[in-house]
């Protein structure tokens, strides 16, 4: 494995981890306020794009960039338009179904990257599709009580499998507007601008309440700074470099952290079959590591087209 694949996994990882951490955030922030689902959202991202671009000027002071390269803001933007479509679809998939059935459902969207990379011509190898199968499995015996949760109704599904699919477009459209890219991180901010954008149009429609406590304003931070602003870096640097399909497979460690995290803060009982699963996802991120150097480069060169 090359140092700049080291690099992508350790990102998506981190991207992960941030995802991961969110649902707990989230939990606490329910528990010290008054705040309904959208209300997090919009706080999520009035709060992340600012805060995005505070990094880049930090980073351009600190470490300024050789080149004043030109970003493909239009694509970019558009890639911002996703990101805010795939919030507004969890936020009324997951008003109509458990957490536990939604997130077996959005874990779909790994074999759809997969399936879209297949038709837009990249080569995806058997062991990563039979990586894909042990992760898929994985993410079911996770989630808690999928079985027992009920299916929630025909447009719940509906919406979970489109925030599915969004996400999906998203690795693979992100892979595409970020090659030869090198300031990541201002490409982040940009593609950041039209969600604040939407975030910001809803707020008159809907209002939005203000935080009652220091203590949900801090958690407000935290999941602007660890759940929105480290994923999004992280997962456009790994789309970068290990490609899409691979990154949204590794991504699939996120329930297992996610299962972790709430054992660890908020004292949730782990079941056996999820320790199970968790254990599928873990081989099947194995299994793709352990591909021939020159078929790790080759597919790259397939994944950068």
């Amino acid at each position: 494995m090359t140092r700049r694949e080291r690099e992508g996994f350790l990102w998506i990882i981190l991207a992960a981890a941030g995802f991961s951490v969110m649902p707990t955030l989230v939990k606490l922030t329910y528990l010290h306020s008054t705040f309904e689902p959208m209300d997090i959202a919009i706080w999520r991202f009035v709060l992340a794009a600012p805060i995005m671009w505070a990094l880049v000027a930090y980073t351009r002071r600190s470490q300024p960039v050789q080149t004043d390269e030109k970003l493909p803001v239009t694509r970019l933007l558009v890639i911002g338009l996703f990101i805010a479509a795939a919030v507004m679809a969890a936020f009324f998939a997951l008003e109509r179904l458990p957490g536990s059935t939604y997130i077996v459902l959005l874990y779909a969207y790994p074999a759809m990257v997969a399936l879209l990379s297949r038709l837009v011509g990249d080569k995806i190898q058997a062991r990563t599709w039979f990586a894909l199968v042990l992760a898929l499995a994985g993410v079911a015996l996770t989630v808690p009580n999928f079985t027992a949760a009920g299916g929630g109704d025909a447009v719940g599904v509906a919406l979970a499998l489109l925030n599915a699919a969004i996400i999906a477009i998203y690795y693979l459209l992100t892979r595409r507007a970020l090659d030869g890219v090198v300031d990541v991180s201002r490409a982040s901010a940009v593609m950041m601008i039209s969600t604040f954008v939407i975030m910001l149009m809803l707020i008159p429609i809907r209002g939005l309440q203000l935080p009652q406590n220091p203590l949900t304003a801090l958690l407000l931070i935290s999941i602007a700074v660890f759940g929105t602003v480290l994923p999004i870096v992280g997962v456009n640097i790994a789309v970068q470099r290990i490609g899409a399909a691979q990154a949204s497979l590794v991504s699939t460690v996120e329930p297992i952290m996610s299962m972790i995290i709430s054992m660890l803060i908020l004292s949730e009982v782990i079941q056996s079959l999820q320790w199970i699963g968790a254990a599928l996802i873990v081989v099947s991120v194995v299994v793709l590591q352990l591909r021939p150097r020159d078929r790790i480069d080759l597919s790259i060169a397939h994944e950068a087209g």
